[in-house]
C-alpha cells in the first residue's frame, strides 16, 4: 500500500547571518513555505515507497541548507526529501528506544493493531506514546475502544486478532461485553466471500476443539479464520453462532452434538437452518480426535486473585473444617473458594461463583449451580464456624465491612457471612503486608488498585501458566515482587505467574 505520513507537530528553528536584515520575515517565509507546501513535497517524496510496516518515531531531526533568497517550494521539497530519507533510515534500523529518537516498527498494519488492542484491554494503551490511536478512543470503555478499533477497517482487525497468540487473542476477546462481540462478528461477517458452509463447519469444529467449551461465536469465528484465512464471511459466522447454539443445548439436554445427522453429502450452501445444522453436525462427527475434556485457554476478569493464593491460608482453614462434627464434601474448598471470592467485594461476588475457572481451581465441579456452593456453606451451623475466630481479622472500617460481607441472598447464614468476610480480610492484610507502605490498606482499596486485573491462563502438564495484567499501581508490585514466580490454588495445582511488562 502506498506510504502514508502523519506529522503530530513540526517545529522548524532557522540559522540565519548575523548580518541579515529581517531575520522576523525570514522565519515568516520558512513557516509559510511549509505550511503551504510540505504536505505536497511529502507526498512526491514517498510516491515510491510502498509497504505495510508502521512506523512511530518520537522526535525526528533533519538539518538542510539553503541559500536565504530561496523559493518555498524549493525549500519544502528539500526539507521533505531530508524527513522521508530519515524515516527511511529508521525503518531499516528498526525498533529502538531510548532518548529522544525513540523507534517503534511493527511489520504490519496488522501487528500494529494487534499490540493496540492489548494495550486496549489492559487498560494502558494511552500510556504508550507509540500508540498514537488511542488518543481517539480515550473516551470510551475498553469494549467499546476495542470494537472501534477493530471495525475501523474490519479485514486489519480480524488479521490482527489471528496474529495474536492463543493465550493473549483470550485476553482480547475476554475484554468485550456480549453486545460488543456480536457487533464485531457482525462486522467481521462482511469479509470474505464464496466461502462454502461445509468447510466453514469444518473449521469451526477444529477451532472449537482448541477453544474454552462455550467459547463466544467470535472466538471461534477468529480460531477458525486463524487456521484458514480463506474462510471468512456470512457462512463462517453462520456456522459459529449454530455451535454456540449446539454446544447450549448439549449443556442443556446432554445431547450428542454428532447426532443431529448421520448423513454426509456435499452441498454449496445450506438452504435452511435446519440444512446447516445437519451440515454443522456432521463435520462435528467427522473429528480426527475427540474434543479435549479440559480447555487449553482460559480468561477470567478476576486474575488479580491469583495474587492472594498465598495468603489465603488454605491449610489452616482445613485444619479448623477437620474439627467440625459434621461436614458437607469439600467443605475446605468451599471456604477457601468463596473467602477469595470475597476479596474481589460482595458486589462481584455472584459472578466469581459463577467463574467455572476458580471453580476448577480449587477443585469443585465446575458445571454445578450457585447453589450447589452457596448451599452447604449456609447449612453448617454457627457454632461450626466460630471455631473459625482465631483465623479472623477484625472488620474494623465500615468500608471494609460493606466491602466484604456476602450478600444475605447468597449467604443466609450470619456466622458464615461474618467468618467468610474474616477469612477475606485476614488474606487481603497479609498481602498489603508485603507491600512497601501498604500494611494499612483497605480491602476496596487494595482491590480496585491492585488486584482489579485480568488474566488469561494456559494448562500445562505440570499446571497453568498465567498471564496477568497490570494494576494501576503495578510500581508497588514490581518493588515487592509478588507478581512473580509460582503460585498453588486449593486444588494444589501449580500456576506461573506472568505479568504483561510493556
Amino acid at each position: 500500500m502506498p506510504a502514508r505520513i502523519a506529522i503530530r507537530h513540526l517545529a522548524l528553528r532557522g540559522l540565519a547571518p548575523r548580518d541579515h536584515p529581517a531575520p522576523g520575515d525570514l522565519r515568516q517565509k520558512l513557516i509559510d513555505a511549509a505550511r503551504g507546501f510540505l504536505p505536497e513535497a511529502l507526498e512526491q517524496a514517498v510516491g515510491a515507497w510502498s509497504g505495510e510496516a508502521v512506523l512511530r518515531v518520537r522526535r525526528l531531526e533533519v538539518d538542510v541548507t539553503l541559500d536565504t533568497a530561496f523559493e518555498p517550494r524549493a525549500f519544502a521539497a528539500c526539507l521533505a526529501r531530508a524527513i522521508a530519507g530519515e524515516l527511511r533510515r529508521a525503518e531499516a534500523r528498526g525498533s529502538s528506544h531510548g532518548g529522544s529518537e525513540s523507534v517503534v516498527c511493527y511489520p504490519s498494519r496488522a501487528i500494529y493493531l494487534a499490540a493496540l488492542l492489548e494495550a486496549l484491554a489492559e487498560g494502558r494503551s494511552t500510556e504508550r506514546w507509540w500508540l498514537s490511536d488511542a488518543e481517539g478512543l480515550r473516551f470510551l470503555s475498553p469494549a467499546q475502544a476495542i470494537r472501534t478499533a477493530l471495525l475501523a477497517s474490519a479485514r486489519v482487525g480480524l488479521e490482527a486478532l489471528a496474529s495474536l497468540p492463543p493465550l493473549r487473542r483470550t485476553a482480547v476477546l475476554g475484554a468485550l461485553t456480549p453486545l460488543e462481540r456480536e457487533r464485531v462478528l457482525d462486522g467481521f461477517s462482511h469479509e470474505g466471500r464464496g466461502a462454502g458452509f461445509d468447510a466453514c463447519a469444518d473449521a469451526i469444529v477444529q477451532a472449537a476443539d482448541e477453544l474454552p467449551e462455550g467459547a463466544s461465536a467470535l472466538a471461534l469465528f477468529v480460531g477458525a479464520f486463524a487456521r484458514r484465512p480463506a474462510l471468512a464471511g456470512e457462512a463462517l459466522s453462520d456456522a459459529a453462532r449454530l455451535w454456540v447454539e449446539f454446544e447450549q443445548h448439549q449443556r442443556d439436554d446432554g445431547a450428542d452434538i454428532a447426532a443431529a445427522s448421520s448423513e454426509e453429502r456435499e452441498v454449496g450452501a445450506p438452504s435452511s437452518g435446519q440444512e446447516a445444522r445437519r451440515i454443522l453436525a456432521a463435520a462435528a462427527s467427522r473429528r480426527n480426535r475427540p474434543a479435549p475434556s479440559k480447555p487449553l485457554y482460559r480468561f477470567t476478569s478476576f486474575g488479580g486473585l491469583l495474587l492472594l493464593l498465598p495468603d489465603l491460608g488454605a491449610s489452616a482453614i482445613a485444619d479448623v473444617v477437620a474439627k467440625w462434627p459434621t461436614a458437607p464434601p469439600n467443605a475446605a474448598a468451599l471456604v477457601a473458594h468463596a473467602a477469595l471470592g470475597l476479596c474481589a467485594g460482595r458486589e462481584r461476588f455472584t459472578e466469581y461463583l459463577g467463574d467455572d475457572l476458580w471453580r476448577e481451581l480449587f477443585g469443585l465441579d465446575p458445571q454445578a449451580p450457585t447453589s450447589a456452593i452457596t448451599s452447604p456453606l449456609c447449612a453448617v451451623d454457627d457454632d461450626a464456624w466460630s471455631a473459625f475466630a482465631p483465623l479472623l481479622a477484625p472488620l474494623h472500617r465500615l468500608r471494609d465491612a460493606r466491602f466484604l460481607l456476602p450478600p444475605g441472598g447468597l449467604i443466609g447464614s450470619r456466622g458464615a457471612r461474618r467468618s467468610l468476610a474474616g477469612l477475606a480480610r485476614a488474606a487481603s492484610k497479609r498481602f498489603a503486608r508485603r507491600l512497601p507502605a501498604m500494611a494499612d490498606s483497605s480491602a476496596p482499596f487494595l482491590w480496585a488498585n491492585l488486584l482489579a486485573t485480568s488474566a488469561a491462563l494456559e494448562r500445562r502438564p505440570s499446571g497453568w501458566n498465567a498471564r496477568l495484567s497490570r494494576p494501576p499501581l503495578d510500581v508497588l508490585l514490581s518493588l515487592a515482587r509478588v507478581a512473580e514466580g509460582s503460585v498453588y490454588a486449593g486444588s494444589g495445582v501449580s500456576i506461573d505467574i506472568h505479568r504483561l511488562t510493556s
